[in-house]
């Protein structure tokens, strides 16, 4: 089977099961267009997309994410959560589960619980030394944050972000936001500020197994019977600070 053709098998199937939770969808062109009480959010899927990936590999991922965007998800106010540290293993565990880039390394994580329910996670990395900051203040980097999927934390992220702002006396916290996937705002309402833009990261995608591949230079050759080029559309740069 062809990627094309696997693509728009699977394409189909997503889409049936959107419409099993009541959202209705169309293509135009490479754009899925989806939409839930007269609101719409748009994904694309064409084959050098990085959504393929999550489309073939990842498809309840997607849907959770598109289920957010049309305001679908129960909310939970932070106030009523419980902030407190994670070990290393739950927090894999977590983000290989619900986040869409799956787990990563990481220094220290966080979570927030819900009636003794780990609804959301936060991991950040060391301090570094930054030229924008004063000598004696490090950068820490927002790794992932994501929550169980179905739930908006009103306040959530804030709250993480405080708690660990302080906790470690940090100059500021940065992170980077998949501009395919989100535009920032749920992190500028967070207290985050745009700092600049990046371009296009560029990924391998193995035909048959479907693993990926962060690639330097996309100019470098590679097996086209076996690999396909994927990218996304670049990130945003933010940056926290109180």
């Amino acid at each position: 089977m062809s990627l094309k053709s696997d693509i728009n098998k699977q394409l189909l199937q997503f889409r049936k099961k959107l419409q099993s939770i009541g959202i209705s969808s169309r293509t135009e062109g490479d754009v899925l267009i989806c939409t839930y009480n007269n609101k719409s959010s748009n994904i694309s899927f064409s084959d050098n997309s990085f959504t393929v990936y999550h489309l073939i590999k990842q498809p309840q991922k997607l849907v959770a994410l598109i289920q957010s965007k049309l305001g679908m998800n129960e909310r939970v106010f932070a106030r009523n959560c419980h902030l407190k540290k994670i070990d290393k293993q739950t927090a894999e565990n977590f983000f290989n589960l619900y986040h869409l880039m799956n787990s990563t390394g990481s220094a220290y994580n966080y979570g927030l619980y819900y009636k003794d329910e780990l609804i959301a996670a936060a991991s950040f990395s060391k301090g570094r030394k930054m030229n924008r900051l004063p000598q004696h203040q490090r950068s820490f980097e927002l790794i992932r944050f994501c929550s169980v999927p179905g739930i908006t934390i009103t306040g959530g992220l804030t709250k993480l972000l405080k708690h660990f702002y302080l906790e470690k006396a940090a100059g500021d916290i940065m992170t980077y936001v998949d501009k395919q996937f989100s535009s920032g705002e749920s992190f500028i309402k967070a207290g985050f500020k745009k700092h600049s833009e990046t371009e296009a990261n560029y990924f391998l995608m193995n035909k048959e197994n479907y693993k990926i591949t962060p690639v330097k230079n996309r100019d470098e050759k590679f097996d086209e019977k076996k690999y396909a080029l994927l990218h996304n559309k670049g990130n945003v740069k933010l940056v926290f600070s109180l």
